[in-house]
């Protein structure tokens, strides 16, 4: 882990194995970029949420006769509406949800990551959009199962050959792993024998001529609570870096 040995918390230990890919979506490049106003075309929201908005179109524009699970839901409709225009099926389940509330296939309700409450092999695709650093959140008093569990889950509900896709910001709110970028933990959830095309994509990382966006001491206030396995002086130094964007896909073998 990388308290123990370390290596800098969001620079990947490569090689980790032959199916893991780590990519770069620099601002400048991004599909959503106006080249000639210098700026992102998404008007509305934070700066990572216009990355959220961009992946999703990204990844999500063609799901034609697929059926897919969402995990934590909420509000945020985008991805579920693309899924129902592009001919897929959306289900979601979600755990702010009442238990009565039981999801069935092409609708929501109540679930978690780590009791997904539908058969082997059901879904062609499993996401969640900024919910990932949720599941297990110490100041938050969320202790699902643990991140090994759910991830197991969401490989018995995924179909052989389907495809998990989670988004989050890093740097900035719920698990420590994802507040500290520990691209080797992250990575380390999905073993080789289970997952392959392994891949990381870094929104936002590379934001010129963008603005910065780093964490306010307001949003570090729950930090001391939630990270307990890396050095203060570790710490320390991500309070000073930049919030960007993790992608994380990878197909179940």
């Amino acid at each position: 882990m990388t308290a123990a040995n370390n290596l800098p918390v969001d620079t990947p230990p490569f090689p980790l194995n032959t199916t893991f890919k780590y990519n770069s979506i620099a601002c400048k490049t991004c599909p959503s970029f106006d080249a000639s106003k210098q700026q992102c075309c998404i008007v509305f929201g934070s700066p990572i949420r216009k990355c959220v908005v961009s992946s999703i179109e990204a990844h999500f524009y063609d799901c034609q006769d697929q059926n897919i699970l969402e995990i934590g839901y909420g509000r945020f409709n985008l991805a579920k509406n693309l899924i129902r225009r592009s001919g897929g099926t959306w289900t979601g389940i979600e755990p702010c949800r009442p238990e009565s509330e039981i999801p069935e296939i092409g609708n929501g309700g109540y679930g978690l990551a780590a009791d997904i409450p539908f058969s082997d092999n059901t879904f062609d695709k499993v996401f969640g959009v900024q919910s990932i650093e949720h599941w297990v959140e110490r100041a938050a008093g969320i202790q699902e199962s643990s991140y090994e569990d759910c991830i197991a889950e969401i490989h018995r509900a995924l179909k052989p050959g389907g495809v998990l896709y989670q988004d989050t910001a890093v740097h900035f709110h719920g698990n420590e792993m994802f507040i500290m970028g520990d691209i080797e933990r992250i990575r380390a959830l999905f073993p080789a024998d289970q997952w392959k095309n392994v891949q990381i994509e870094q929104w936002r990382k590379d934001y010129e001529p963008l603005e910065r966006f780093t964490p306010s001491p307001k949003l570090q206030q729950n930090w001391p609570i939630e990270i307990i396995s890396y050095t203060q002086e570790q710490v320390d130094e991500v309070s000073n870096r930049t919030i960007w964007m993790m992608v994380i896909t990878a197909e179940k073998i």
